[in-house]
């Protein structure tokens, strides 16, 4: 699609040069490998901003955050080497030199530390935001007082008169950061909006707290590794309104049916079922929600905060007015996730192949091995669009040759573009559980 530069606002964690940003300015349809070339830029008032090269250190999708590192500097030439060039040049921005001239000084952060605080309905607060790129990325504050903390899935402190844009920290009359502006539907994550008026007009109104996240910054993600999330293999989970909950005896108790249990999966090999009632968590009852609706939710976080091979112990009720029953089973980790699935960019016809993983085959309610790779980028105005080729596709055949996985289809589609380069291509793909065929004509040489 060409190059486009994204711009977001973040927070210094470490003394290392670690930043914390919201988890939205990454789209989940790019891999992590492919997350490169990354800069921190440190707004200057006096003088030009300064820009660090860094690297994108991971996501966290426990917590919705993601994590990005200034690069270590390299280690200066010994002035007496006879490599090292003949007129010494100027030290690079990401560090200082000492006094021997030969190791760079590593900089200094300064890092902000999150207290974990409770709020007080009335309590005021400050939210400390940046302008876009075109105002310099000048710092602005917002003031509100505490309107609501909510128990949803994510847990939310609303704030009556709005807050600073996704990424500002929040901070309590104290002067201790206390949350993070995440997230938000209908708000813009990106500092590269022009519209400063909109942006201040269009506020968010709701912050993470810390006690939410804060502990996500003692496990953080490793560069180049992707993170390891549980999975007990439980899927469709409902919560259940006071009344369906008292014709089983469990009064006002929050209560989550399961919907569906995954064959082999860790909780379906302990005897976990579709229709089991949940009543309990590791010996204590489930969380309240702000409606049954969130209880589905507010579980799965509290499962994805546990490690692979960690025991989870629920107690299911089975029948009205029965005794709970005891399932215990070990996390296992999660399947394969779209995000972390190797793919091929077809770059002449103009889309992207991936593997196949488990939410695909799930969701489209295929065998478990079911064959093919599934398309997850279309480049605008190209040879595929035109086709009418979409996202999510699921891609059978090729030339009327079956495709098996993402290795064969790469062999098969440029074994196909190298023999035959002038003649179309025949897909046949999987849409909306019915097969499609789509013939893509070859761009020509003029």
């Amino acid at each position: 699609m060409g190059r486009q530069e994204l711009i977001g606002a973040g927070v210094v964690v470490s003394a290392d040069g670690l930043v914390m940003t919201s988890i939205g300015l990454f789209d989940l349809r790019i891999p992590d490998d492919q997350m490169k070339d990354f800069k921190i830029v440190i707004p200057r008032h006096d003088t030009e901003n300064e820009e660090l090269d860094a690297v994108f250190v991971g996501r966290d999708e426990r917590t919705n955050l993601a994590f990005v590192k200034a690069k270590a500097p390299a280690p200066a030439m010994p002035a007496s080497d006879p490599l090292a060039p003949a007129t010494p040049t100027a030290p690079a921005p990401t560090s200082a030199t000492s006094s021997k001239g030969r190791q760079p000084t590593p900089r200094r952060w300064t890092p902000l530390t999150f207290a974990p605080t409770p709020f007080a309905i009335g309590q005021p607060l400050v939210s400390i935001g940046l302008l876009p790129k075109s105002e310099g990325y000048g710092a602005y504050a917002v003031q509100g007082h505490v309107a609501a903390t909510l128990r949803g899935e994510i847990p939310h402190v609303a704030v009556d008169s709005g807050l600073a844009a996704m990424g500002s920290p929040v901070f309590n009359p104290a002067g201790q950061a206390v949350g993070l502006v995440n997230i938000q539907q209908g708000h813009n994550a990106f500092l590269n909006a022009s519209n400063v008026i909109e942006r201040l007009q269009t506020q968010p109104h709701f912050f993470v707290p810390a006690s939410d996240f804060i502990w996500s910054l003692s496990d953080l993600p490793t560069a180049g590794e992707p993170m390891k999330l549980p999975w007990m293999g439980v899927v469709q989970l409902t919560g259940l309104n006071k009344d369906v909950a008292e014709a089983y005896g469990l009064g006002d108790r929050p209560v989550i049916e399961v919907g569906d249990v995954i064959a082999n999966a860790p909780a379906a090999k302990a005897g976990l079922k579709a229709g089991d009632k949940i009543v309990t968590l590791d010996g204590a009852p489930l969380p309240r929600g702000d409606t049954p609706e969130d209880l589905p939710g507010i579980m799965r976080r509290l499962i994805l905060r546990k490690k692979v091979g960690a025991e989870v112990v629920l107690g299911v009720v089975r029948a009205p007015n029965a005794a709970p029953v005891r399932i215990a089973f070990k996390l296992d980790e999660q399947p394969m996730r779209p995000s972390l699935a190797e793919r091929f960019f077809a770059e002449d016809l103009g889309f992207t192949a991936r593997r196949m993983v488990f939410s695909d085959t799930y969701l489209r309610r295929l065998p478990a091995d079911a064959k093919g790779v599934v398309v997850s980028f279309v480049k605008p105005q190209g040879a595929a669009q035109t086709a009418a080729l979409a996202m999510n596709d699921v891609i059978l055949s090729i030339n009327r040759e079956p495709v098996e996985n993402l290795g064969q289809f790469k062999a098969s589609y440029q074994r196909v573009r190298k023999t035959s380069p002038k003649d179309p291509v025949v897909l046949v793909v999987l849409r909306d559980n019915q097969t499609q065929t789509l013939r893509i004509e070859t761009p020509q040489e003029k």
